[in-house]
């Protein structure tokens, strides 16, 4: 009898196991049918080259080409992703007809909430980009986020592939070498004390100029100038009038027409970051740079504009004043209180007078009889009456 419970409850295990194994070994795939495969490409010249792919019943992938940019791979899923703690693996799986092909893994990555639950910088996006050139697939591989049970793989199919490629190859040709985004909205920083444009500094000041062909809507660049906290506030005012003349000056070297430039300086004004870490204040020690669509403010506009800057400044220094403070309430104490307060201040002032006098007895006796002691103040009747005898003298 035992010897039958005992394979029965083996058997049992047994059963138990295979059926655990076929069901975490589910697998649901979103696969490119062969026939309906393809390819798009589109680009924004000398901007940015896209290509992309739409997975049935999943959502897209989508290789990205930004100019001063890396290539990266977004994955979009249709269903919002409401998790993100969920682990993934892409690798590259070649066709069913190359047998000869091995399959091996890209990277591993991580989900996040939303409806662009990954995105793959290079060198990974470079990596899967080359795989389908090669016309293997990569897959993203992920485990069911409702329950874990099920597998999941997003495939990617290179079938009608070239085409778009070459397409997507001549958009790269015109990418320019720098951010557009990041040249329109340029920050440059400063050194302490400081008003020399670094290297990195006159290396993005130098594209705004091929920017310009590009773009002939911009119509002003305008200067905004700023200091840390630490010093005084006139100093710091002209240390950022110095700042926003550099970069002035820079400009016009390079071939910038002096009426499309606009300054402004704000000295320690209007910080973007704390100036109570290191970090911060070297973030403050900037020049912001803007291409604008609007036409500079003409002369008088200029002094419009600045005599209001300096009426806000005088509002918020009186503001700031000790003399507009409220006064603060006072501390509620009792009468007992209060009075040993009194006698404690008269007994002190009193100390003090007699400190005083006793250095002032002192010092008149040092003195020769003919001297008068010192005065503690200044006898202007004294002074205009010897003017006066000099007058009467000459």
């Amino acid at each position: 009898m035992n010897k039958f419970v005992l394979l029965l409850l083996q058997s049992v295990s047994i059963l138990t196991a295979v059926y655990v194994s076929v069901v975490f070994s589910a697998e649901r795939e979103y696969i490119v049918p062969m026939e309906k495969s393809e390819w798009l490409s589109s680009s924004k010249k000398q901007h940015e080259c896209t290509l992309s792919q739409m997975i049935p019943f999943y959502g897209e992938g989508k290789f990205t080409h930004r100019s001063g940019h890396k290539v990266k791979f977004n994955l979009f899923s249709d269903e919002p992703v409401m998790d993100d703690d969920v682990k993934i693996i892409i690798q590259s799986e070649p066709p069913a007809w190359r047998h000869d092909d091995k399959v091996f893994e890209i990277g591993k990555f991580d989900f996040e909430r939303g409806h662009n639950p990954l995105i793959v910088q290079s060198p990974y996006a470079s990596r899967m980009l080359q795989q389908v050139e090669n016309g293997m697939s990569p897959v993203v591989i992920y485990r069911d986020m409702a329950d874990a049970r099920d597998i999941i793989a997003v495939m990617l199919s290179p079938i009608n592939f070239r085409q778009a490629l070459s397409e997507y190859r001549d958009c790269e040709k015109t990418l320019l070498d720098f951010d557009l985004d990041e040249i329109k909205n340029l920050k440059l920083y400063f050194a302490t004390n400081k008003d020399i444009l670094s290297k990195r500094s006159r290396r993005d000041l130098n594209n705004i100029p091929r920017y310009l062909q590009m773009d002939p809507a911009i119509l002003q660049i305008k200067v905004d100038a700023h200091a840390d906290s630490r010093g005084r506030r006139r100093f710091n005012d002209h240390l950022s009038e110095k700042r926003s003349e550099a970069v002035v000056k820079y400009l016009l070297s390079i071939g910038i027409k002096a009426e499309m430039l606009y300054t402004v300086y704000h000295g320690e004004r209007n910080p973007e970051h704390t100036n109570k870490t290191p970090l911060g204040r070297s973030k403050n020690r900037r020049a912001d740079v803007q291409l604008l669509t609007s036409a500079p403010p003409t002369a008088e506009q200029q002094k419009e504009i600045e005599a209001e800057r300096k009426a806000e400044r005088r509002r918020q220094l009186t503001e700031r004043s000790i003399f507009n403070r409220s006064p603060s309430e006072k501390p509620k104490v009792d009468k007992t209180q209060e009075l040993n307060n009194t006698a404690e201040q008269n007994q002190k002032l009193q100390q003090a007078e007699d400190i005083a006098q006793s250095s002032a007895n002192s010092a008149a006796d040092e003195l020769p009889d003919d001297e008068p002691p010192a005065p503690n103040f200044i006898n202007f009747d004294h002074l205009v009456d010897k003017n006066n005898q000099k007058v009467k003298s000459k």
